[in-house]
Order: structure tokens, then sequence, then C-alpha cells
């Protein structure tokens, strides 16, 4: 049973990032009215991207750097999640981070949809 909430967990944090990045582009008004599939492909794929570094990466950095997260009492993990971000869109051609707001605003948004979807802390 464990390990079947963990694996729906997993796929709760996959689709969660696949579909922030997307949407806080288009709440900040990135892709102004252009609302095809094209123009969101590379979104998309930087959300993918960014949700399997959250599965993979994300706890082994965030146990690396536990000192430090305790020192800021736990801020240090938005900013693992920003540099994910900026990671995940430097690997695909044609998504560039317009920002540090759209950056941080999309690590915020994928911490409070999983922290209460998939209950993660």
């Amino acid at each position: 049973m464990n390990r079947r909430r963990r694996g729906s967990r997993w796929g709760l944090i996959l689709i969660c990032c696949t579909l922030a990045v997307p949407t806080i582009a288009q709440v900040m008004g990135i892709y102004g009215a252009d609302m095809s599939l094209e123009a969101l492909r590379p979104a998309l794929l930087v959300g993918a991207l960014l949700g399997l570094a959250h599965i993979l990466l994300r706890p082994i950095l965030r146990l690396l750097f536990a000192p430090i997260g305790c020192l800021t009492l736990g801020l240090f993990g938005l900013v693992i999640d920003v540099g994910l971000l900026y990671a995940a869109a430097s690997l695909v051609e044609g998504f560039v981070v317009p920002g540090f707001l759209y950056a941080l605003l999309t690590a915020l948004t994928i911490n409070a949809i999983c922290a209460v979807a998939a209950g993660r802390r």
C-alpha cells in the first residue's frame, strides 16, 4: 500500500510541475493571447523536466544543503527549486525564463500545489 501511495504521489508531482510552468507563464502574460499547443510545447517540456528533477534531484539536493536550510528556516528550498527551473529551462531550446519573479512564482505554485495534492513537505 505504501509503495502505491508513493507512486501516485510522484505522478502528482510530475503533473503539478508539468502544468505549473505554462500556467504561470500564461498568468504573467508571457505568451500573450497565443494559447496554441505549438507555443506551449517548450513550457510543457520544461515542466516535465522540472517534474523529473523534483522527483530525482530535489531530495538529494535538500539533503546536501540541509544545514543551510536550517539556517534559513527552510527558505533555501525555494532557491533549490528556482535553480532546478533554470536548469530545466537551459535544456530546452525555445524556452527562456523571463525573470526571477517568474521562477519564484513557479516554484511557489509548484510547492503549494504539491503540498496540498501530494502531501509533500
